[in-house]
């Protein structure tokens, strides 16, 4: 499957099946999706190349999956260099990202960076209506880089997930899965008024699809179970009942997107960041 649009407006875009979204000078291949207030792009970073991102006005983040030396610079700040999977919250303004040997790395833009949104694919689809819009945010956070190294963060019993926000997004980086999900322990469930994007990095996945009935019968969809390979991303919209399972043998990496941070994450106390944010001073 390449782009393509399922049940409820949900959108699954296989990026490995069609042309890139951007091609750099220096042969790095960028596929972008993007929701109501937030964008992902997924980018096959070449040996030597480099990402900048100029005068962006909210901070984003950066995902680094694998071992390869990642380095992230922005302007009177020391260069920070990543060398193990790691979730990066990089400020505001302009700043670049290089790699010493090639990888692929995960970006999540707030939708006010308007340059990252209109290479998206599906950009010129209508926002959903039934999406609540970003608002302003109303807490702020260091100015500096900050690097979360996924091997700092021990295993607890009853978290939900490995979950990092900025001051407008949020992201739950779940544990590598070995092998098939237990498909007796399933967690479908849907959104009333906010988009999920979940992010494919390694494994195959199937997408299980809900649209629930409404007084109109021509409204009504069957169900729908839609098998993706890695890296891949899914839009899921509000009120689909939709869950997610690994399929196949060995590793498996999903990412899940959210904007803007969610309450329910925040006061369980699963943000495993959340000190680094304080209340915007009026």
């Amino acid at each position: 499957m390449t782009i393509a649009t399922v049940t409820g407006a949900a959108v699954v875009d296989e990026v490995a099946a069609r042309d890139p979204d951007l091609i750099s000078a220096g042969g790095s291949r960028t596929w972008s999706v993007c929701g109501r207030n937030f964008v992902v792009a997924i980018t096959e970073l070449a040996a030597g190349d480099r990402l900048t991102e100029h005068d962006l006005p909210d901070e984003y983040l950066l995902l680094v999956q694998d071992d390869a030396v990642v380095g992230v610079e922005r302007a009177g700040q020391p260069r920070v260099a990543v060398a193990s999977p790691a979730l990066v919250v990089v400020p505001a303004g302009t700043s670049t990202v290089y790699a010493a040997a090639p990888t692929t790395v995960v970006q999540v833009f707030t939708a006010r960076c308007d340059e990252q949104m209109r290479w998206a694919v599906n950009h010129t689809a209508a926002a959903d209506p039934r999406t609540a819009p970003l608002p302003e945010p109303t807490e702020t956070g260091s100015d500096h880089i900050r690097v979360h190294r996924l091997r700092d963060i021990p295993t607890q019993e009853g978290r939900f997930g490995r979950i990092f926000r900025t001051a407008s997004l949020m992201v739950n980086w779940f544990p590598v899965q070995e092998g098939p999900r237990d498909t007796e322990r399933l967690t479908p469930h849907s959104h009333e008024d906010f988009e999920q994007m979940s992010v494919t990095l390694a494994g195959d996945y199937v997408h299980h699809f809900r649209v629930p009935w409404t007084a109109r019968m021509s409204q009504w969809r069957d169900d729908e179970h839609v098998q993706v390979s890695s890296p891949s991303m899914t839009l899921i919209p509000p009120t689909v009942v939709h869950t997610t399972r690994s399929v196949c043998a060995g590793p498996h990496t999903l990412i899940d997107v959210f904007a803007p941070p969610r309450e329910d994450f925040l006061t369980k106390g699963w943000v495993l960041n959340a000190g680094d944010y304080h209340g915007v001073q009026p």
